[in-house]
This record gives structure tokens, C-alpha cells and sequence, in this order.
């Protein structure tokens, strides 16, 4: 939008023109909800120390309240006095590059968010507060002054080391590591800089970034013919050293790491860095542990790393010392100088989305960012979202690159469904395990292999239940039934986070009667393996258990080193990972995904199956999947008993093609929330109706608006949910839509809290 000059706009009794004069002239973002950009004069002491990017304090409203802001750019132009001048200046330098502030004007506009707040997103706090900054340490650093020629035949082996180890390094190496990755002996390094060589000194400077401990190797095998020829591709891409969208479709276990890691070593042995973005933390443990093993800068960027931490890496990598990049959502704006690839894993995983202001899409993002900054951008994954599909079809910078076979011709696993209503109805009651998974889990565990059984839902059970008076014990602020935990001693509500003591009885005076637990979670699963293999090492993986990224990493480590051997868990533990000694694979609930009234439901059901299915028989031998399932003749579970992407793709886009949904439509939802459901219910017809007058105000015929009806979530927090759809049949007729509104103000409503989620991937 079009910068304001922000001025004191205070009522006098006449108007008189200030003095027009020239001079330096900045554009600035306030961060906060307010969807403006303004002019301010830059004063003479900021003067040539102000730069796009760098946040200045500025002042705001009549009573010219201080409040922080980005500085967009600064221009000479003529002004008058009574432009109001900046206050002061946030920080020494900017974080944020020229390609990422483009990145974020883009995100502002695309994802109709204010662009101070989404400027403040791609800075980590801690980097704004500069808090890896408050800890320095004396340290001891040499430099190369001379470069010797290796072939000198006074060089000693010693010495030689030395100087060739220094002469990897544009900056200062501190001694300790110097000493230890050359060899050399502090005497050597003595001699060195007596003759003129190297320099040593002593300086203050902040500790180095964490790093991943783990010795160097590589490993021995030979690339397959399908890996060799998809590498050829990317590398083809590298060289061509410009913008480029390969969609890496390769089964599971066909070895699409391996075509990332060799990728990544191409552009780092250009002198350029690489960015390879995971969905979950699980997943950057172990992709961590084997880069690490084969790159000496290595950079994690996830939400378990500590303030410091996360300003120390930071640093690092935007002064270029860090050449790979792995990390989860925020990785994607790690401030690299001298970007060469990003590599976009899982890349249809819904956890890629952020689910706060700005809500951006990180797949996209990660496009845009190549588009921006000239360079290719890989997308892997077994079961590709249907948008990356699509795209991989029509669009003319993408390009698909198959891999078909697993490797060493391993066999895919064999599934068998199932059907539990079978199974409840010989039983003559609810049962949590089927016969046939209980079987296959013991022949594994005899067997002396591992296994992995995924149920998607966390807790003992779904909850508590009355049977006499058919009533749940609900969460009084979202009315949704309370999960039980009985390892936490508690009832919780996995939307609002309320905590109770579990009842014993019905807390209806009139009835009185024993609560039943009803439903199941992954600790009754875990429960329940434990007492039929007490011998067995069973261990449960969700965010109950996993509360640190050090909690990930230990259970994977022990999973890999087989001193665990099942692992019970939620969706954390179906992608990605590869754990060569897990032959069975148990699925429990898998119909929850079927259940979900999301026009993906379908997509993500195949999804789940094929990706936790793919984790057995990944190293010798056939793997086994057992699904249980309540709705076995579900299209998309049939696809994937047979591993055929294919077979769901096609009729799933015909689908999506005749109702206008994504990839062939674009959508924005729109939720509003409010304690009185009346008032939200008002707001949010009065919304729907001013979208629908500009829809035909500006012409467009291809957008529509569903609803307002209320959110399948009717009540969170106290306050009642209402949402609405708007539909459009091109990008181009959303982005116009959206930024009409916004200039027109046609998004403000009386309800406590609107979200703006444009590409959703949850409907709830």
C-alpha cells in the first residue's frame, strides 16, 4: 500500500504551511496491527547510520506515543515541517537483506497480514535483542598472513597441516580447534608465527554457535541408477545457477536424502550455502546426525534451541560460516549471503504451516524466496500434496524427477486392513488391538526386530464417559470432551490447554454413577504392549513425553542403537525417519484422518498410511503394515495398500477440479470469535455480506463466499467460533480481492478476534 506521510493532525483554528525543505525521507512499517505505511523525516544525527531493514522508534497518534517500526527505505525528497522526524534507531545494523525484505512485502501481501508484523516474523526475537551478544569470552585466534605454497620443501608435515588448515578460513580460527583438526602442536604454531606466518592473538568475542558432535564419515554405498539420473537433474538445476521448482517424487526408502546430501555438497563446494528445511524436530535430529557426519558447518534452526543459541547461529550464518542450514518453519528465512539451494522435505506436511500472524506456508515461501533470489528449490516427498502434483503438470519452472524403486530393490512393505467393525462385533465389545496386529508385533518382537505403532491421538483415552446418563466430561470453556491422561494424573483440553483432576463420577447430582474411560490414546496403547511384553522395551513418542529437543534425540539415538524396541506415537514418528531395523508397522485409528470434514481428508488419510508404512523393511527382508480400520473401502486406503500415488491422484483431482478447490481454485478462510455467540454470528454475516458487494464491485464473477456457518471448533476459550470461505477460481482474483478489502478497511468487525488464514490446511 501506498506510503502515508504521517503528520500531527491535531484541529486548529487555521491551516499554515511549514517550510518545504529537502532531505532524507524514510518509509517505515509499524509493528504492530495497523495496516499503513508512513513517511518520517530522518533527523541529522540519523543521518547515514539509518538502513532498509534496521527497526527505528517513531512517533504515533496525537499524543505521538513511541512505537517501534521497519525502516522500508530511505530517499531525498522535499518535506515540510511538520512531518514528524524519527526518535531513534533499534538496532546497529539490519537483519534483514535486501531479498528478504522483498521476501516480506511479498508474505504481507499474499497473506494480508500488516508488513511490520510479518517483517518481525522473519527476525527471531532473539536476534532483535541481541542476547547471544551479553555472553564474551577471551580466545585466542590466529590468522594466516602468508600464504605459503604447499610443495615448499622446508614445510614439515606438521607445519604444512597447519598452514593449509588456516588457509581454509577467511577469518581468525581460534587455537584450540586450529590445533586440534591440524595436528599441529602448539610449538609448531609458535614457529609459524615467529617466522612471519601466522599472527596470534587475544580477543573478547562471543562463544561459537552450537554444533552437532559426531564423527566424520561417509558412507560406501553406490548410488542406484534412478538416484544417479535424479542427481544428474538437481545438479543440472545447481549449475544453471537460476530459478527452478523439482519436484524430487521418490517412493519411501528410495534414497531421496542421499540425492540431498550429494546436492548440498555440490553447491558447498561452489563456495555457496544450502538450506534444507524439515518438518518436524524428530526429523532434524536425525537428518542433523547424518549431515553432520559429512559437512563441517552445520546450522540448526528449531524451536528448542535457547535465546542465545539461536542468535549465536544466526550471527554465523549470516556472516557466511555456516554452509548448511537444517531447521524446521523459521529456517526458511535464514539470512545466508550466498544462498544456492533449498531443499523443502515432506515438503506436503500441514506442520510446514505457521499457525500465527503472518500465517504463511512454508513450501510457498520457499518458492518465492528462490524466485526472488534467482536459484532452484527441490521438493521431496513419497506422496507430494496434490498442489505440488499439479504444478509438477502445468507449471513451466517446475519440473518432476522420479524415483520409482526402492534401494538395493528392496520390496515394499505388504499392508493388511483390518476392518474393525469385524473385529468389535466378534469380540462383543470396543477392543483396542486387533488380532492380527497383536500377532505380527509379537512374531516381530521374537524375531528380535524392532517396530513401530502409530495411533494419532495422545493420552490414555478420548475421554470420560457416562454411560448411564450418555454424557462426556467436557472442557466448560470449549465444550469438547476433556482427554484423559492418566499418567499426568489429569483431564486436558488439546484446544485450550485447561487442566482438572479426572472425576470418578458423573457430575450430575441426580445420576452419580462410575465414569467409564472411552476411546483411546498412545499411553493405553502403550500400557497395553507393556503388560503382554513386560520383557520388551516400549516407549511412547508425542508431546506428553517429548518435551526438549534433547528428549527427540535421545530416543533416537537408543531406537537406532536397538535398545528400544517398539516405539508408540503420534504422527512425529510416521515420516521421515529411517530406522533400518523396524520390519512391522501398526496403525491404530487411522480413520481419523477419514472422519475430518476437510476436502482433504482423502489426501492426508493416503498420505499417513504410505509415509508410516514406508518406515518397515527399509534395510533387508519384507516389511509388514497392519492398518485398523472402521471404513477399510475408503478410496484413499485402498491407494495406499497398494503404494500407487497414482491410482489416488487421478480421481482426486477430478474431484477437487468440480469443486473448485485447490489446486484449482485458491481459498481464504476467515475466522471470527466472540463471548457472546449472538454478536459473532451478527459480525460474521455482516462480513460475508460486504465481501460479497466487493466481489461484485470489482468484477469478479469467479469469487464466491460460503457461509458464515459455525466453526467445526464452535467454542474455544470461551468464545464462539464462525468462519467463512471465500472461493476464487484464479491466484490472481484472490490476490485482488484481498488487497481491495484491505484498502477499503472492508476486514474490520466488532467480533474480539478475526484470523485471516489465506491457503489454509485445517478447517477446524
Amino acid at each position: 500500500m501506498p506510503a502515508k506521510p504521517y503528520q500531527d493532525n491535531a484541529p486548529t483554528l487555521w491551516v499554515e504551511e511549514g517550510e518545504p525543505r529537502m532531505g532524507p525521507v524514510a518509509t517505515v512499517a509499524p509493528i504492530a496491527p495497523i495496516d499503513r505505511e508512513y513517511t518520517f523525516a530522518v533527523p541529522d544525527h540519523l543521518a547515514g547510520q539509518l538502513a532498509p531493514g534496521q527497526r527505528v522508534v517513531v512517533p504515533m497518534g496525537r499524543a505521538r506515543r513511541p512505537m517501534k517500526a521497519f525502516c522500508l527505505d530511505i530517499h531525498v525528497g522535499e518535506w515540510s515541517s511538520t512531518l514528524q522526524p524519527i526518535e531513534s534507531c533499534i538496532d546497529p545494523v539490519s537483519h534483514l537483506t535486501g531479498p528478504l525484505l522483498e521476501l516480506g512485502r511479498w508474505m504481507a501481501r499474499h497473506y494480508a497480514c500488516p508488513l511490520g508484523r510479518t517483517l518481525n516474523a522473519l527476525v527471531p526475537a532473539a536476534v532483535h535483542r541481541r542476547s547471544g551478544f551479553r555472553t564474551v569470552r577471551r580466545a585466542r585466534l590466529a590468522r594466516l598472513l602468508e600464504e605459503i605454497i604447499a610443495e615448499h620443501a622446508r614445510l614439515g608435515p606438521r607445519q604444512r597441516s597447519l598452514l593449509e588448515t588456516l588457509a581454509g578460513h577467511r577469518q581468525p580460527v581460534e587455537v584450540g580447534g586450529l590445533l586440534e583438526r591440524s595436528g599441529a602442536s602448539a610449538a609448531t604454531l609458535r614457529e609459524a608465527a615467529r617466522r612471519g606466518w601466522v599472527e596470534v592473538s587475544s580477543e573478547r568475542v562471543p562463544p561459537p554457535a552450537p554444533t552437532w558432535d559426531v564423527p566424520r564419515s561417509e558412507p560406501d554405498f553406490e548410488l542406484t541408477a534412478e538416484q544417479r539420473a535424479a542427481l544428474d537433474e538437481v545438479r543440472a538445476m545447481i549449475a544453471a545457477a537460476r530459478f527452478r521448482v523439482g519436484l524430487l517424487f521418490g517412493v519411501s526408502g528410495s534414497g531421496k536424502t542421499e540425492v540431498y546430501v550429494r546436492a548440498i555438497r555440490r553447491v558447498v563446494e561452489a563456495g555457496r550455502q544450502a538450506i534444507l528445511l524439515v518438518p518436524e524436530i524428530a526429523l532434524t535430529t536425525q537428518l542433523v546426525n547424518r549431515l553432520a557426519r559429512r559437512f563441517d558447518d552445520v546450522a540448526v534452526i528449531h524451536s528448542g534451541l535457547t535465546d542465545v543459541e539461536r542468535s549465536l547461529t544466526w550471527v554465523e550464518i549470516a556472516a557466511g560460516q555456516r554452509k548448511v542450514v537444517i531447521g524446521t518453519r523459521s529456517a526458511v528465512f535464514a539470512p545466508c549471503p550466498n544462498l544456492g539451494l533449498m531443499v523443502v522435505d515432506e515438503e506436503q506436511e500441514t506442520s510446514y504451516k505457521n499457525l500465527q500472524s503472518p500465517r504463511f506456508g512454508v513450501r510457498d515461501v520457499a518458492v518465492k524466496r528462490g524466485q526472488i533470489e534467482n536459484l532452484p528449490v527441490l521438493l521431496g516427498s513419497a506422496t507430494p500434496s496434490l498442489e505440488s502434483w499439479f504444478n509438477s503438470e502445468r507449471a513451466e519452472h517446475y519440473r518432476r524427477i522420479e524415483i520409482t524403486r526402492r534401494v538395493r530393490d528392496l520390496p515394499m512393505p505388504a499392508v493388511h486392513v483390518v476392518d474393525m467393525r469385524q473385529e468389535h462385533l466378534l469380540a462383543g465389545r470396543s477392543i483396542l488391538v486387533s488380532h492380527l496386529l497383536a500377532d505380527k508385533l509379537a512374531d516381530t518382537l521374537a524375531r528380535g526386530e524392532q517396530a513401530v505403532v502409530l495411533i494419532n491421538r495422545r493420552g490414555f483415552a478420548s475421554g470420560l464417559f457416562c454411560p448411564s446418563c450418555k454424557r462426556w466430561i467436557e472442557c466448560p470453556s470449549c465444550n469438547v470432551p476433556m482427554v484423559l491422561h492418566t499418567a499426568l494424573g489429569a483431564v486436558i483440553c488439546h484446544h485450550c490447554g485447561r487442566r482438572e483432576r479426572p472425576p470418578d463420577l458423573c457430575p450430575d447430582p441426580a445420576c452419580d454413577r462410575l465414569l467409564v474411560a472411552v476411546g483411546m490414546g498412545t499411553q493405553r496403547v502403550e500400557d497395553q504392549f507393556a503388560r503382554r511384553f513386560p520383557d520388551k522395551r516400549i516407549v511412547r513418542v508425542d508431546s506428553d513425553t517429548m518435551r526438549t529437543t534433547q528428549a527427540y534425540r535421545q530416543v533416537i539415538d537408543e531406537f537406532e542403537a536397538r535398545r528400544i524396541d517398539v516405539l508408540v506415537g503420534t504422527q512425529m514418528i510416521a515420516k521421515g525417519l529411517d530406522f533400518p531395523h523396524v520390519s512391522f508397522v501398526g496403525v491404530i485409528g487411522a480413520d481419523a484422518a477419514v472422519a475430518a470434514a476437510d476436502f482433504r481428508a482423502g489426501e492426508r488419510l493416503f498420505q499417513l498410511i504410505t509415509q508410516v508404512a514406508g518406515r518397515a523393511g527399509r534395510s533387508g527382508g519384507r516389511g509388514e503394515v497392519v492398518v485398523q480400520s472402521e471404513h477399510p473401502e475408503a478410496p484413499a486406503l485402498q491407494a495406499a495398500i497398494l503404494h500407487d500415488y497414482r491410482a489416488f491422484v487421478g480421481p482426486e483431482l477430478e474431484i477437487r477440479r468440480d469443486q473448485g478447490f485447490p489446486p484449482f481454485g485458491r481459498l481464504t478462510r476467515i475466522v471470527l470469535a466472540h463471548a457472546r455467540e449472538e454478536t459473532v454470528r451478527a459480525e460474521a454475516a455482516a462480513l460475508a455480506d460486504r465481501i460479497r458487494r466487493s466481489i461484485t464491485d470489482a468484477a469478479l464473477p469467479e469469487a464466491s463466499v460460503l457461509g458464515p456457518t459455525p466453526c467445526l471448533l464452535a467454542r474455544v476459550r470461551d468464545r464462539y467460533r464462525y468462519d467463512l470461505l471465500i472461493r476464487t477460481s484464479s491466484p490472481g482474483a484472490m490476490q485482488a480481492l484481498l488487497d481491495r478489502l484491505r484498502e477499503q478497511r472492508g476486514l474490520r468487525t466488532g467480533a474480539q478476534s478475526l484470523v485471516v488464514d489465506v491457503d489454509p490446511v485445517s478447517m477446524a
